[in-house]
């Protein structure tokens, strides 16, 4: 009987299990990880369920993996390791990584039906590419070509400092400064970022917050129902630009810089792309290197299954 890979993306609410063969995939079940005691349980579930052998397996998880390989889940009362996951669930080899090491590894092999380009610039096959996603939370992650294949550098660039560029965003800076002890640019690059946005230029109108939640938010930018939604969603495209050109500078992404995470392809039909561009590489002396980065916008929905298939093909045994 034929030996599979298996690719899985575990979240801290669902997990997405399927099998992969040269980048497709197949068999896509997605559960709710509430439902089951183990992770290891939930991948027996679905290899027995489905009969399938698995040879191999990459899994990639929504946060730190740890260099001895052993992973307790942040809002989930799981703990395992890949030789738990080899011994309980009768696989040969399984890999862990991030999720966003996961991402980064799918950009080469994302066609262009799977994404959305938002600059004009061509960049270049053999530089670098970085992948950034503000959702939950903000995950980022940079590719490099070596040789015929490609390495991941994965950290927690989300959590660097925020640097404001303008005086509504030194005044945003200042609200954020009154709740925390220090701030981080996936304060303002995120679900709740776009909150956080919202409720310090309320306090600058001298207004109470109608609205908690960045759907709530969302909407009214998208309906332009509300002049503050529209205010802080705007304010926070600005701000993700910035972010992505400052990403540029940093790792030298002239292979592209890919937009992930839950939030932009909602926000995609309604943004004005020039201006989006124009904060992008509004990095003075340095607008002209930023420029050769183009942009694209993910919309694939699962880069995370595709990239780990990827990982396990050019992965050693």
């Amino acid at each position: 009987m034929q030996r599979n890979h298996l690719v899985a993306d575990v979240g801290g609410t669902n997990i997405r299990i399927a099998l992969a063969d040269q980048s497709k995939i197949n068999h896509i079940q997605t559960f709710k990880c509430a439902e089951f005691s183990s992770l290891e349980a939930a991948i027996n579930h679905y290899i027995t369920n489905n009969q399938f052998i698995i040879d191999k397996a990459c899994i990639c998880i929504a946060g730190p993996v740890n260099d001895n390989d052993d992973v307790k889940m942040t809002n989930l009362d799981w703990r395992f390791s890949a030789h738990s996951i080899e011994e309980h669930c009768n696989i040969n080899t399984v890999h862990l990584i991030n999720d966003y090491h996961a991402i980064a590894m799918s950009l080469p092999y994302l066609k262009p039906s799977q994404l959305i380009k938002m600059s004009q610039a061509k960049g270049q096959d053999s530089a670098p590419k970085m992948v950034c996603g503000p959702g939950t939370g903000l995950g980022i992650a940079q590719l490099v070509p070596i040789g015929e294949h490609y390495h991941c550098i994965s950290g927690e660039g989300g959590h660097i400092a925020f640097a404001p560029s303008t005086e509504q965003q030194i005044q945003v800076l200042s609200y954020l400064f009154s709740q925390h002890e220090r701030v981080s640019i996936e304060r303002l690059l995120s679900g709740q970022g776009i909150v956080n946005i919202y409720h310090a230029l309320a306090a600058q109108a001298k207004h109470s917050p109608l609205y908690h939640d960045a759907k709530d938010i969302t909407e009214g930018f998208i309906q332009k129902s509300d002049p503050l939604c529209v205010e802080s969603i705007e304010l926070f495209l600005d701000i993700l630009a910035q972010f992505l050109g400052d990403l540029v500078l940093m790792n030298g992404a002239f292979g592209g810089v890919y937009i992930a995470g839950g939030i932009m392809p909602r926000l995609i039909k309604h943004i004005d792309f020039d201006k989006f561009n124009q904060c992008y590489t509004h990095k003075g002396r340095f607008k002209s290197y930023v420029s050769q980065a183009p942009l694209y916008l993910i919309t694939e929905p699962q880069p995370g299954l595709i990239g780990a298939e990827a990982y396990l093909n050019q992965s050693t045994p």
